[in-house]
């Protein structure tokens, strides 16, 4: 079984020599910005920050949370010491053994309630909430959480993580993209005529983080998918002011209700800096969420992780996991691929790049069609690349490589119009387009194959092949 909380995932890093403990930094951009010139390197450590300026000692952000491989590895319970592409291969192969959903088992309490405040006791500014960039207009308590609500019609329980500022003393803003599920939630209770209720959880276990961050189909609960991740059930206890399942072992919750904007004027959205990695100005107000109640643990953790132009310091294994799923699904549909990667250099979301062993005549087109129509990677997809398979697709040099080598713009770049986008990350979308609430981009699907039809005339590779290369790193194991 993985972690049951955040605080047994920092430990078991800081076994491994992947914690860094700060002390006495400013919520206000100091903090952010040293997670941020940290994670430039892709292999740094978790940052725990501490004595936070404003703050009592205890009250702590952890920020750049599977910034390496090692805690990816950890956090996702995949084997040390491989690369991403390894990483890959072993969750696929959990995958393919089937995914057992796992429901939640509730208990009568847990940490979690440690520390209750309602009504007029409620307070945010108790909390090192970060204003994370330089640019951001407000303070974002809520980048690595949860935001769980139950669907009116059919109960089950939703799970996602968005972008949740704080408004004042008792009201946040949360925005929620267009065609997300909770979204769609939410404007099933007020075309009921009534508030919807909200649980916003600022610190968990990293099992929850991934799985309130993939795209799982309409009516499967996150809580589910995180039981089979964890390797058992996820303990939830039920909320004090509303009836939603929470995360026994959370730092923080608040607890409340999406005001109808009928009974109040929705809020602005803060701006921030948003995982394409622009400063991004909401320009439509979002219903208010009023909060109830606040549960927290003893020396609670926020769990920082803001989108960023470095993706690995925020995906939290999510481009490990999403290629992951990406494989399973194309193994169903595709014969002969040979990997997946979602190219983080170039935004999470906006690149896929899949290598196959071609087989047949359109093989290469084939596989990119059925990539870009997954539901795990289609929402803000840009751009699918078809490789070869001596090209490893987590390797952005050989990717380019690929090409520039094999990819003839006249017959190897199609154009699919119409795609799935959004209005805060697209940084794209025209003004005109907005107007009209036109969400959509185009989608580039590219083929840097070698030509099929005179595949075994094309000159081959220079570069050392995989039995050289395993063969002289063995042998030559201190260079390595």
């Amino acid at each position: 079984m993985a972690f049951k909380d955040l605080r047994e995932f920092i430990e078991k890093c800081r076994a491994h020599d992947e914690v860094l403990d700060v002390e006495g930094a400013d919520w206000d951009v100091e903090l952010g910005s040293l997670a941020e010139l940290k994670a430039e390197d892709p292999e740094s450590q978790l940052l725990l920050f501490d004595k936070i300026k404003g703050y009592p000692a205890g009250f702590r952000v952890a920020a750049n949370p599977f910034n390496s491989t090692k805690r990816t590895a950890l956090g996702l319970d995949l084997p040390l010491g491989v690369g991403k592409r390894e990483q890959v291969k072993a969750l696929r192969a959990k995958l393919k053994q089937g995914v057992t959903l796992v429901p939640p088992v509730e208990v009568e309490t847990g940490p979690v309630k440690e520390n209750i405040l309602i009504g007029d006791k409620v307070d945010l500014d108790i909390f090192p909430a970060p204003r994370w960039r330089e640019g951001d207009t407000g303070r974002y308590i809520g980048t690595g959480d949860l935001v769980i609500m139950r669907d009116p019609d059919e109960g089950w329980v939703n799970m996602a993580s968005q972008m949740v500022a704080t408004h004042d003393k008792t009201r946040c803003a949360i925005y929620m993209s267009p065609g997300r599920h909770n979204g769609i939630i939410r404007n099933k209770y007020f075309a009921r005529g009534m508030n919807a209720p909200v649980a916003v959880v600022c610190g968990q276990s990293p099992t929850l983080e991934v799985a309130a961050g993939l795209n799982v189909p309409w009516g499967l609960s996150e809580y589910d998918y995180a039981g089979w991740l964890n390797g058992g059930p996820i303990q939830v206890t039920k909320g004090v002011t509303t009836d939603l399942p929470l995360p026994a072992t959370a730092e923080i919750v608040l607890e409340g209700e999406l005001v109808r904007p009928e009974e109040e004027p929705p809020i602005p959205v803060a701006r921030f800096g948003d995982w394409a990695g622009y400063y991004v100005d909401v320009e439509e107000k979002v219903p208010v969420f009023r909060v109830k109640s606040i549960l927290y643990r003893n020396n609670p953790i926020i769990l920082g992780n803001p989108p960023a132009v470095l993706p690995s310091s925020w995906t939290l294994g999510r481009d490990v996991h999403m290629s992951a799923v990406l494989w399973d699904e194309l193994d169903r549909q595709i014969p002969g691929v040979q990997g997946c990667w979602l190219m983080g250099e170039a935004g999470l979301r906006h690149m896929a790049v899949v290598s196959i062993k071609q087989m047949y005549g359109g093989h290469a087109k084939h596989a990119a069609l059925a990539a870009a129509s997954c539901n795990a990677v289609a929402y803000m997809l840009r751009y699918v690349i078809v490789v070869d398979e001596d090209v490893d697709p987590t390797k952005i040099n050989e990717v380019l490589w690929a090409l520039g080598t094999r990819c003839d713009p006249e017959d190897s770049i199609d154009i699919v119009r119409g795609w799935w986008a959004s209005p805060g990350p697209d940084v794209l979308l025209s003004p005109e387009k907005r107007k009209r609430r036109q969400y959509e981009h185009s989608l580039a699907v590219i083929t840097a194959c070698k030509p099929f039809y005179w595949i075994k005339d094309f000159p081959p590779s220079s570069k050392l092949t995989p039995e050289l290369e395993k063969k002289l790193k063995e042998k030559w194991s201190k260079l390595f």
